[in-house]
């Protein structure tokens, strides 16, 4: 989102797929409350401990990647019926500077105040069953002048998986734009 608002030349049309918002705390909280409520609370408890040592600079990526492990379920609309986590790695310096970039840009509210200037065709994916709740998807979408919508019943974070086509459809659609 945005690239799309600082350099629209060099992108045709958008896809944003279940992303964190870019109103108010992009529904991080919402987010955390939700993980926590899908997941057991010795794997919430070592996911968090997993996740503060690594953004205090004493993890590992392998920890990160253990504790993303632990929450995968979480992500998805029907937790007991997750696939299994693809093997991933991690850039842990990455994973820390990424969290923080996101935190300052939405206290500042950069890309809110951004996103009205993205005029090319633009749809977003968001998964009802998501623990990102599509609110936060649909206020950011509110902000881009045409944008559309498109909330999947039955989907989580990654309606691709859950869904197949449904980024595909959403591609295609740019045309219509």
């Amino acid at each position: 989102m945005h690239l799309a608002a600082m350099r629209s030349d060099l992108i045709v049309g958008l896809v944003v797929v279940d992303p964190l918002g870019v109103v108010g705390d992009g529904g991080e909280a919402d987010m955390a409350r939700l993980m926590q409520e899908r997941t057991l609370p010795e794997a919430i408890a070592r996911a968090n401990e997993l996740d503060e040592r690594a953004m205090a600079g004493n993890g590992t990526a392998e920890e990160v990647v253990e504790g993303l492990a632990l929450l995968w379920p979480a992500y998805f609309a029907d937790p007991a019926g997750a696939p299994a986590m693809p093997p991933m790695s991690i850039a842990l310096d990455c994973y820390a500077e990424t969290w923080e970039s996101v935190h300052d840009h939405l206290a500042k509210q950069i890309v809110a105040g951004l996103l009205p200037r993205v005029t090319i065709p633009t749809v977003f994916v968001l998964g009802a069953g998501s623990p990102m709740p599509p609110r936060h998807g649909l206020a950011s979408a509110a902000l881009i002048p045409g944008a559309r919508t498109d909330v999947h019943e039955g989907c989580g974070h990654f309606p691709w998986i859950e869904r197949p086509g449904v980024i595909k459809n959403a591609l295609d659609s740019l045309h219509a734009f």
